[in-house]
């Protein structure tokens, strides 16, 4: 089944998989084009936080260029930061219908502002997806070390471990106990100084009245820089 379809429970055209560099005249058509004059003028409103003046630049780049999926995935990261986490997955959502074609951090996202809105089998199904999808780069030859981070603030890479313990704490939602456990331990063994690993830890040892191994992971966390770790401890163990 298609990843969009899994998710979403909707058909979307079929794409094939294409990559083309553009001619030097489409590159001097695409910087002279007003779409990309608004998209500039939102990317600075955002830099500034003025969430409200950005969309508004983004929404009309949009009209002007409605096939363009990255203007998409820009308003979307706005609205996301912005605490619009409908509005994120909905413009997450065309961006995947447009495109045809998966990326794994879009999916990533998609399931980050589900877990957001407390729809956890939602964030579950795109975090699979998108740790499957991350999983086959490797398999088609693709380096995604040689990909920026952030493309115009829309995050394109995303570590293992970030994904894993995010769907851990999705599973620990769903009293997934086992599931929770082997992300957590699947995070810390891939990064062991990734913080948020040792707070969902922690998480689930509370959840499983193991209060001392709670305490020791919780402690860890903080150690590491986590900035919830120490209020939880602090409301937990007095």
């Amino acid at each position: 089944m298609d990843n969009y379809q899994r998710l979403f429970n909707e058909l979307r055209p079929f794409r094939e998989k294409e990559m083309q560099l553009p001619s030097s005249d489409e590159l001097k058509a695409t910087v002279a084009s007003e779409w990309m004059k608004y998209l500039l003028n939102g990317l600075n409103a955002y830099e500034g936080k003025s969430y409200e003046v950005a969309i508004s630049f983004l929404n009309i780049a949009i009209e002007k260029a409605p096939e363009n999926q990255h203007l998409f995935k820009v308003r979307a990261n706005i609205k996301e930061d912005a605490g619009d986490s409908i509005g994120a997955i909905s413009d997450y959502k065309n961006a995947l219908y447009i495109s045809g074609n998966d990326w794994y951090a879009t999916y990533n996202q998609i399931a980050v502002n589900y877990l957001h809105l407390n729809e956890y089998s939602n964030s579950l199904t795109a975090f699979d997806i998108a740790i499957e999808l991350k999983s086959k780069l490797q398999l088609e030859g693709i380096d995604e070390n040689e990909l920026p981070n952030i493309v115009d603030g829309v995050v394109e890479r995303v570590n293992y471990e970030r994904m894993f313990a995010n769907r851990a704490i999705v599973k620990l939602s769903l009293q997934d106990i086992e599931g929770c456990s082997e992300d957590c331990k699947l995070a810390i063994e891939i990064n062991p100084e990734y913080s948020h690993s040792y707070y969902v830890t922690g998480l689930l040892f509370l959840a499983v009245g193991q209060n001392e191994n709670a305490y020791e992971a919780l402690k860890e966390a903080e150690s590491k820089g986590h900035s919830l770790a120490k209020n939880v401890i602090s409301m937990y163990f007095k």
